[in-house]
């Protein structure tokens, strides 16, 4: 059949209708390869340059949350055992303090104990402890039963060891004459001292410790109460008295402050994973005249903490051996504190599962095998108020 062929219009004159028609099969099909080649190309460049990103980013968080960690229990041992001018007692000395706070004998009362720990079982140095999830549940055992408030908050997690510090917090206020009277204690103006808190009062010789019952302002300074009225929760066993637990007044350069007792621990975190907690005594929502220990998530991804401590037993300030909290025969002759911590980034950034396995401070811990980053932070420290 006869067929037109009659010319059409083109850039650089007449075109033949054929010539019109544009790409063929052939010439389409090698322009999508190479152009799938370019994308391809682009989103491999991509792809790698995010995982460059989230891998660095990773590794970032993964330092900033140990680093931010060690500091901050670095702070609360450094200060443990504060007695003010008291904590200069020389090794064999001791330091009288009388507790009037119901419970005295156990923590969190028991401010006169600087420091503390539990071991976790199978967690010694020599030991390989294997962490059997990413995250894991509550739990676990210590070479001792942890405190009731610790076990009431259902929070710790095996393979980790606890710490627990005691003393007096860094803010103090000096007491004014009359110093004491009765039951109660004159404190200087400005500060916040509240009813219900659990208060340090200390000398270089001797201290006493109560709860407020009340706190009013007369004559231009603070009386404070300590009575054993039901006002406050746990409330006082006894009245504070005029003379502290070695015989004599406090006198002129006698300080009060709040009463600290802190516990650090590992425990499951608000999203199941494992994370640094740290516990002290707060007003609960519902009383402010009451103090309850209540914990406070710090950072996520802290999945183990190793303790050892450096032990002084001729009392000449030289550590003579480090010794896990099972081996401590004598807390007071504790000086410095060997502390390690395995962190993990929160999110996969590995090409593949990590097999590695960490030393933390003497113990071979071994992590779930995923493929997220982790890190070992280490430090020893030094209790304060326990060096000349």
């Amino acid at each position: 059949m006869w067929t037109s062929r009659r010319p059409v219009p083109g850039r650089d004159g007449w075109l033949s209708r054929r010539q019109a028609l544009g790409l063929s099969l052939i010439e389409l099909m090698v322009a999508m390869v190479l152009g799938l080649l370019l994308l391809g190309a682009v989103l491999q460049v991509y792809l790698s340059t995010k995982m460059t990103f989230v891998a660095q980013d990773q590794k970032s968080g993964v330092e900033e949350t140990g680093r931010y960690a060690l500091e901050y229990i670095a702070r609360d041992v450094r200060m443990a055992g504060l007695t003010g001018c008291g904590s200069r007692t020389m090794p064999g000395a001791q330091f009288p303090v009388t507790n009037h706070v119901n419970g005295a004998g156990t923590f969190p009362w028991r401010f006169n104990v600087a420091i503390m720990g539990y071991e976790a079982n199978s967690s010694a140095p020599g030991n390989t402890l294997t962490l059997a999830a990413s995250d894991p549940a509550a739990g676990g055992t210590w070479d001792a039963t942890l405190p009731q408030a610790l076990r009431d908050m259902g929070l710790a997690v095996p393979g980790a060891d606890v710490l627990l510090l005691g003393g007096l917090g860094a803010q103090t206020w000096p007491l004014v004459d009359p110093f004491t009277s009765g039951s109660q204690m004159f404190v200087q103006t400005g500060n916040d001292i509240a009813q219900g808190d659990v208060l340090f009062v200390t000398d270089c010789a001797q201290g006493i410790v109560f709860q407020a019952t009340a706190v009013t302002q007369a004559g231009g300074k603070t009386n404070v109460v300590g009575s054993n009225a039901a006002t406050v929760t746990p409330g006082n066993s006894s009245n504070i008295a005029e003379q502290g637990p070695n015989g004599g007044a406090f006198r002129q350069g006698a300080m009060v402050a709040r009463a600290t007792s802190i516990a650090y621990f590992i425990g499951r975190g608000s999203g199941g994973a494992p994370s640094l907690f740290r516990a002290t005594l707060l007003a609960p929502d519902n009383n402010a005249n009451s103090r309850v220990l209540r914990s406070e998530e710090l950072v996520s991804g802290i999945e183990s903490m190793q303790l050892l401590y450096g032990v002084d037993t001729d009392g000449d300030f030289a550590i003579n051996s480090y010794q896990t909290a099972a081996g401590v025969a004598d807390w007071e002759q504790v000086r410095t504190v060997q502390l390690a911590l395995l962190a993990r980034a929160a999110e996969n950034s590995l090409a593949q599962d990590d097999a590695a396995t960490y030393a933390l401070a003497g113990t071979t811990v071994n992590p779930v095998d995923d493929r997220r980053q982790r890190r070992v932070f280490a430090m020893t420290i030094s209790l304060r108020n326990r060096l000349p």
